[in-house]
């Protein structure tokens, strides 16, 4: 029996994925624009790498828990892909 992503989690991470694009795309640019300027330069990767590390590692969690809520993915498979262990997932998914 085949089952469908729920369309707000697909949303969900669709918006996701656009915000890390749109983070990625405003580093590159912005380490060119602040090349001149040590400080600058430092603070603005550092900062914006802390915005696509937090977008990317909520939307981590999200997916865990739905992939476990969905049951798309045993507790193995998730811990697998995000490369943590099985009691990561099972803390991930009692959060809620």
């Amino acid at each position: 029996m085949s089952r469908s992503v729920p369309q707000g989690a697909r949303t969900e991470a669709q918006q996701r994925i656009q915000t890390i694009s749109e983070l990625t795309a405003y580093l590159g640019h912005a380490e060119a624009a602040m090349a001149t300027d040590d400080a600058e330069w430092y603070r603005t990767l550092i900062r914006a790498l802390a915005q696509i590390s937090d977008v990317a590692k909520s939307a981590e969690i999200e997916m865990t828990a739905l992939a476990s809520d969905s049951k798309a993915l045993t507790v193995t498979e998730i811990a697998k892909a995000a490369q943590i262990t099985r009691a990561a997932v099972y803390a991930r998914t009692k959060r809620k």
